[in-house]
């Protein structure tokens, strides 16, 4: 039987990137180096030549093509963001469930393993996009809207997370949170999209901020699945 982290932690860290982009090669090997764990959102109907478009007018963004690399999200969590990234409050039901069950079965198909969770495209989402997510057993579902609180959060299909890695506080965030000596479990739950590192030419503070978080004794180091749901530990 599985323990839930929370039996053995009260801090849990984990890190959510959407989109497939080929950024995530060197974030991965960022996070793998560092010893953490993170969830990956993608959107499968799109690829290398499909999807491209340009951040901040400095770089041309570009999906992975993903069945041409199963393995390459190994120890890591990949979830939900849709077939094409589109705006699910705008589709219709049958547009939906291509768009999220299409997207659920494909990534099943191409990593082996059934997602449990996703990310919203553009952080929207209405109680008839909610719906379909308890439909497909998607047991999480995550928006944009920084709570900057590491506070569990009960309607995890509604879930925001602390702060985006861009977010002005990410630092202070992160002390607040390793001086933490808390009863209760906490969560801190950084997101973004990892071609932002390569457009704003930052990747330097992913790294600090992994160099700061990782080899805690007292922190649980898991994927949103493991540390949402309280699993993996």
């Amino acid at each position: 039987m599985t323990m839930h982290w929370e039996q053995q932690y009260r801090k849990a860290v984990t890190f959510s990137y959407d989109d497939g982009n080929e950024q995530d090669e060197k974030l991965l090997e960022i996070f793998n180096d560092y010893g953490m764990k993170a969830t990956f959102h993608v959107n499968t109907g799109l690829d290398h030549d499909h999807g491209t478009w340009q951040y901040r007018d400095r770089l041309w963004v570009h999906r992975l093509n993903l069945r041409d690399c199963p393995s390459l999200y190994r120890g890591h969590e990949v979830a939900v963001h849709g077939s094409l990234h589109q705006n699910l409050t705008e589709l219709s039901p049958e547009a939906l469930e291509e768009e999220l069950g299409g997207n659920l079965r494909a990534i099943t198909e191409i990593f082996g393993t059934r997602p449990v969770g996703m990310s919203y495209p553009y952080g929207v989402y209405n109680d008839t996009v909610v719906e379909k997510l308890k439909e497909l057993d998607l047991r999480y579902g995550r928006g944009v809207a920084s709570s900057r609180s590491f506070a569990p959060q009960k309607a995890l299909l509604r879930f925001q997370p602390p702060c985006h890695h861009d977010d002005a506080q990410l630092f202070s965030l992160a002390e607040q949170f390793l001086a933490m000596e808390p009863e209760t479990p906490q969560i801190f739950y950084i997101w973004g999209h990892s071609y932002e590192f390569e457009g704003n030419r930052n990747w330097d503070r992913m790294k600090r901020l992994c160099e700061m978080l990782s080899g805690k004794a007292d922190i649980f180091y898991g994927t949103n699945a493991e540390v949402l749901l309280g699993g993996g530990a």
